[in-house]
């Protein structure tokens, strides 16, 4: 998906691979928030950058270095999380 967003050409964002996730873990007014993530380039940009922004909150935008190491941040604190779950006992 890629959308173009403003005029003239010259000043359009290009906006690539928006993704939304529901999140679960602190529900807002007892249903979930989400979460959209998306690849964005702007006028004038040297490179891509990664935009992630919660349901109702600003948003924050991140170089792809920067994405990278959060996201191998992420994937390491899950499984760090799976690994502290105790198991769960027949019942």
């Amino acid at each position: 998906m890629e959308a173009h967003i403003g005029e003239p050409p010259g000043e359009r964002i290009h906006n690539a691979w928006l993704q939304s996730i529901e999140l679960n873990a602190i529900p807002l007014a007892g249903q979930p928030q989400r979460m959209w993530i998306d690849l964005s380039l702007g006028p004038g940009d040297a490179e891509p950058r990664v935009h992630l922004q919660v349901e109702g909150c600003s948003f924050v935008e991140l170089t792809i270095s920067e994405a990278r190491s959060v996201g191998t941040h992420l994937v390491g604190l899950a499984a760090l999380g799976v690994m502290e779950i105790p198991p769960t006992s027949p019942a």
